[in-house]
C-alpha cells in the first residue's frame, strides 16, 4: 500500500511485461528479487552512488538484512554487498502507466468498454497473450470471464481492470475554477458584495412568501397539515392527545419553512445567522 508523502519511483516492471509501474519506498529488509534504492553509502569509494536502483540476487548469509546485487559490484565491492541501512525497498503499487496516462489496476469483473491488463495468463495452448498485454473489453461472460479486442478470451482470474486515475479530481478542479471565476466576475466587475447578495436573498424570500400567500398556496400548506394532525389527535377514543396545540403550532411553522426553502433552493437561515 503506498504511503502517504511516501517517495515514488516510475520503473519498467518486467514481471508485467516491461510496463511502467509506480513503486513506493519502504524503509525495511529486501527479499531475493526486490528492487532497492540507495539512500546512503557506508564507504565513500563504492562503485554505486545515491539514488541508484538495484534488483536483489541473494542475502547474506550471516548479516540479517545486508544483501548483494551483481549489478552493484565493482573494484572493491566484487560481490555487490549492500548494508541494511543503505537502501530502502521498492515495493510495487497498483498504478501503471501507459500511454502518458495512469490507471490502477483493479481486480474485478470488466465491463464492456473497459481496458484490462494481463497480469497472469495461465498458458493455456493457443492463447496469443503475454503479461502486459492492454485490450478493451467487447463482451462478457460467466465467471469473469471476458473478450477483449485484438485478444479474444481472457479468464477472469488472468486480468486486472483499468481504472483511469486523476478523471475525477480534473472535473472537481475545473467546476472550482468555474466557481472561482463567477465569483471574482460578481465581486471585481459587477461590485456586488456579500452584504448585497444576502440582502437579494433576504428580498427573494419576502417576495415567494407573498406570492404564496396571495396564491393561496399557503392556506392550502397549513390547512392540509392541520386537517391530518387533527385526525391523527382525535384516534385515541375521540379524545386529544397531549401538547396537540403545541404539536400543530410547530408542525405548520417547519412545513411552511421547508417549502419556501425548497421552491427557492437557498438557506432561509442565512439572514438570522448573520444578525
Amino acid at each position: 500500500m503506498t504511503e502517504t508523502n511516501a517517495k515514488i519511483h516510475v520503473l519498467v516492471d518486467e514481471k508485467l511485461g516491461g510496463i511502467k509501474r509506480e513503486y513506493v519506498e519502504v524503509d525495511r529488509k529486501a527479499e531475493v528479487g526486490e528492487k532497492i534504492v540507495i539512500i546512503g553509502k557506508e564507504e565513500f569509494d563504492e562503485g554505486y552512488e545515491i539514488g541508484d536502483i538495484f534488483t536483489v540476487n541473494h542475502t547474506h548469509h550471516r548479516m540479517d538484512g545486508d544483501v548483494h546485487s551483481d549489478a552493484a559490484s565493482s573494484g572493491i565491492n566484487c560481490d555487490g554487498l549492500i548494508y541494511r541501512e543503505e537502501y530502502h525497498v521498492l515495493e510495487p503499487t497498483n498504478i501503471v502507466h501507459i500511454d502518458g496516462r495512469r490507471y490502477e489496476m483493479v481486480e474485478r469483473e470488466g465491463e464492456v468498454g473497459e481496458k484490462i491488463i494481463i497480469v497472469r495468463p495461465d498458458g493455456v495452448i493457443g492463447d496469443d497473450y503475454d503479461t502486459g498485454r492492454v485490450g478493451t473489453v467487447k463482451s462478457r461472460h460467466s465467471a469473469g470471464d471476458v473478450s477483449v479486442e485484438t485478444i479474444g478470451l481472457v479468464f477472469g482470474d488472468e486480468y486486472r481492470v483499468l481504472v483511469p486515475l486523476g478523471k475525477h479530481k480534473k472535473t472537481f478542479e475545473n467546476k472550482n475554477s468555474a466557481y472561482k471565476e463567477v465569483k471574482n466576475y460578481i465581486h471585481n466587475e459587477l461590485g456586488i458584495s456579500i452584504q448585497d447578495v444576502q440582502d437579494m436573498i433576504s428580498i427573494a424570500v419576502s417576495n415567494e412568501v407573498q406570492k404564496m400567500s396571495k396564491s393561496g398556496k399557503l392556506d392550502r400548506i397549513a390547512g392540509e397539515k392541520i386537517e391530518s394532525l387533527i385526525a391523527e389527535g382525535f384516534e385515541n377514543g375521540g379524545q386529544l392527545l397531549h401538547g396537540f396545540k403545541e404539536r400543530v403550532s410547530q408542525t405548520v411553522s417547519d412545513e411552511v419553512g421547508k417549502r419556501i426553502a425548497k421552491v427557492l433552493n437557498i438557506n432561509v437561515e442565512l439572514k438570522e445567522e448573520r444578525n
